[in-house]
């Protein structure tokens, strides 16, 4: 007899189901890279999480026969609720067997979950919110699955769409090939040229880490302030992220651009850790955490991501921003070149967005992959 049940997750043993739930639904997909299973740990630990401490979260695993075959977590953003007023909850961490069955056992409790805490609309996928993994992916299933996006069957747009869930928004992700990027030689021209500003460029380091990270914190959450469904991160929340990404990025390769003292532009290069997260299956110990850190920083990586390139909303539209961003991007292609890296992603960017389009268009860069973002009215 086929027992399929949803079950909340509450409980040690509902975590490592909900992680056992990823990898049988994709362990056989070349694609895919399995998430680290500690991260997922911490993230639903509101001890240690302060986005899972102050909002209403809760994950779900599907069990058939007793088995973990498919999970879903539903989110209720104070933050989000507070700023939009929208009545919208959201849904993330979906992954399935290809099983109609398990998807509408998934979104049904999960949809529960979010109007009996007053929401009208459901909204995803987030892990958790727009300022993490953001949209399933769409088109570009032969692509690489880089660093902190989303990598999804063909079929789980399909079953999603089945129970009633309709595109909101589209989000972009382009590649450029390093080595076929005049950007920095163009910039160098024009940043020499009579009138240009003088723009200033600052790279972290190990050393300034915790206090420029709150410089680019300030940044990232004026520059995206404007962008939909965007809010900000908070003290904490910034604080945790940093402390997961440090040992596996460069420092160096963050940069803010200033203009007469003040902060006008920030831009992020990260090595794509998901190529040096292949065959650890999500396990980093004992020995796989020296094994993740030697291929990213002796061996490097093939890709990296360029994740945020922003500019603050005193500065948009002016010459000041024009050169301040298109330095940054340069400086990005040129350290990428020195590292041997062959490609940047760089995602993601909202299908709206034709300044930041075209921006990427010109280095050159060609679109390469597509995370929608999907909405249903919950009745």
């Amino acid at each position: 007899m086929d027992d399929l049940r949803v079950v909340p997750v509450v409980d040690r043993r509902g975590i490592e189901w909900f992680i056992a739930a990823a990898h049988r639904a994709q362990s056989g997909n070349p694609r895919w890279v399995e998430p680290v299973h500690d991260e997922i740990r911490l993230m639903f630990n509101p001890r240690r999480t302060p986005f899972t401490r102050e909002n209403a979260v809760q994950p779900f695993v599907a069990l058939r026969n007793g088995e973990p075959v498919g999970r879903i977590v539903a989110t209720v953003d104070r933050r989000h609720i507070a700023k939009f007023n929208d009545g919208s909850g959201f849904f993330g961490f979906i992954e399935a067997i290809d099983d109609r069955a398990v998807f509408a056992g998934l979104f049904g409790e999960a949809e529960q979950f979010l109007k009996a805490r007053g929401m009208k609309k459901a909204r995803g996928p987030f892990s958790l919110t727009i300022n993490h993994e953001s949209g399933l992916l769409v088109h570009g299933f032969d692509e690489p699955h880089v660093v902190r996006t989303n990598y999804a069957p063909a079929y789980y747009a399909g079953h999603i769409e089945a129970l009633g869930y309709a595109k909101a928004m589209d989000l972009l992700a382009y590649v450029c090939r390093v080595a076929g990027s005049d950007l920095p030689g163009r910039v160098a021209r024009v940043a020499g040229s009579r009138g240009a500003p003088r723009i200033e460029f600052h790279s972290l380091s190990l050393w300034n880490w915790g206090r420029d990270f709150e410089r680019v914190l300030k940044l990232y959450n004026d520059a995206w302030s404007d962008n939909a469904w965007a809010t900000p991160l908070s003290d904490e929340e910034a604080k945790l992220i940093s402390r997961l990404t440090l040992p596996v990025s460069r420092p160096s390769w963050i940069r803010i651009a200033t203009f007469e003292g003040e902060d006008v532009a920030v831009a992020a290069q990260i090595p794509d850790a998901n190529e040096a997260l292949k065959g650890l299956q999500g396990r980093l110990w004992p020995f796989g955490f020296a094994r993740l850190l030697w291929r990213i920083h002796v061996r490097g990586t093939r890709m990296t991501r360029a994740p945020i390139t922003g500019v603050a909303k005193k500065w948009r539209n002016t010459k000041v921003a024009a050169f301040a961003v298109s330095g940054l991007v340069a400086r990005s292609i040129e350290d990428a070149r020195k590292a041997g890296v062959e490609e940047i992603e760089y995602s993601w960017m909202l299908e709206t967005n034709e300044i930041a389009l075209n921006s990427v268009r010109s280095l050159p860069a060609r679109h390469t992959r597509t995370f929608r973002i999907y909405e249903k009215a919950l009745r």
